[in-house]
């Protein structure tokens, strides 16, 4: 008799945003809950340690201050995603595998996983992370850009006299205030350069076939009404790749 599959902790701690989500192998990934990654404070990774005592935990993590924590609490069942680990389990056509983040590691193993290459991969965080597969399916470079909020931030920390703003999708490109104008520009600058990286990756893969074009992350519900090439959504992304990770390392004997 086959031996059930263990249920895995899942922790995707990025920069801003950290989230979690329990499941087991091929099941699908529903989010359990997010905190900002500020708040992920010894104790509270502690606290989430107790909450799920005998879980595998497998991590990407991109913000190394966290990490002591991480490997503190959980000790030898946490596996801290890189490219070294076998789990990751595909080829590399790039030069220095371990300059690759962890969160990037995890999207490409999920695109790989499910069919999708070539692929370019869109995480839209703190920064936008271009992940791109060949059409072997192998790693072979991308481009990063700044976030929605990191330009934002930008602007604000260079200026002296602009208002704090909230963004949200502009209602046209003329803005009729300050604020309205300062979420065109941003928002528009954001979109127009996502579209610009796709179409300048897509010239450096072979024609065909077209590569799949993968959006996540938490600002890629702006990225949907403007894109006009065919993509699929997927906000989990991640945490999709680290459980296909964890059943490539905890696979149990038939």
């Amino acid at each position: 008799m086959k031996a059930r599959a263990p249920k895995f902790l899942l922790i995707d701690a990025g920069n801003t945003r950290l989230k979690w989500a329990t499941a087991r192998s091929s099941a699908p990934v529903h989010l359990a809950g997010e905190i900002a990654t500020k708040a992920a404070t010894p104790t509270w990774i502690a606290a989430l340690a107790r909450k799920h005592p005998a879980h595998p935990v497998i991590l990407s993590c991109v913000v190394p201050k966290l990490r002591p924590a991480f490997c503190g609490a959980f000790g030898k069942r946490l596996v801290d995603v890189s490219s070294a680990i076998p789990g990751v389990g595909f080829h590399f056509n790039y030069p220095k595998p371990s300059e690759i983040g962890a969160d990037r590691l995890a999207v490409a193993v999920a695109a790989q996983a499910l069919g999708y290459f070539p692929a370019i991969i869109v995480a839209c965080g703190t920064a936008t992370a271009f992940t791109v597969l060949d059409a072997k399916g192998r790693l072979c470079g991308g481009a990063i850009a700044p976030g929605l909020e990191a330009q934002l931030a930008a602007l604000f920390g260079a200026t002296a006299q602009l208002p704090v703003t909230t963004l949200r999708p502009p209602r046209s490109a003329l803005g009729r205030s300050t604020q309205d104008a300062i979420r065109a520009g941003v928002v528009l600058t954001f979109q127009g350069g996502v579209k610009e990286i796709i179409r300048q990756l897509g010239n450096v893969l072979p024609t065909e076939p077209a590569p799949h074009i993968l959006l996540t992350g938490g600002n890629a519900l702006h990225l949907v009404e403007s894109l006009e090439v065919s993509f699929k959504l997927r906000p989990l992304l991640v945490l999709e790749g680290l459980l296909i990770i964890g059943g490539r390392l905890f696979t149990p004997p038939s």
